[in-house]
């Protein structure tokens, strides 16, 4: 039989009745659970890093970011869309978010960008 803890998942999680939980060992009740666990979703939010900002002007964008359901990540990756940059933005973290293709925007732009929806235009 099942213990207490993979019986409550199997009867929460599955259509089995409460014999056939019953009859199962824990290797095998824990082996259809993780069986049957569904896919982890996706996170579809567009990502934000910001770079060069002070203590209290980074910790407003990302405040601003998160209401507004951007994720807010720490370093470029290829999932970056948007590195938002401040004064002291390091050279290198730039040129490898545009080696990659990311947008650049300064904070204001990226204020922009949350205020009206719109990309601010190249210059």
């Amino acid at each position: 039989m099942a213990s207490e803890k993979p019986t409550m998942i199997l009867k929460s999680k599955s259509d089995l009745s409460a014999e056939e939980i019953d009859s199962m060992t824990d290797a095998e009740a824990w082996r259809l659970i993780y069986s049957i666990r569904t896919v982890k979703a996706k996170d579809s939010r567009l990502q934000v890093c910001f770079t060069g900002f002070g203590t209290s002007e980074k910790e407003e964008l990302t405040y601003l970011a998160h209401d507004n359901r951007f994720k807010v990540v720490a370093s470029v990756t290829q999932k970056l869309d948007y590195l938002v940059g401040g004064e002291n933005a390091g050279p290198k973290k730039i040129e490898k978010a545009e080696s990659q293709g990311v947008q650049f925007l300064s904070g204001d732009q990226f204020v922009h960008l949350i205020e009206t929806g719109e990309l601010p235009n190249e210059t």
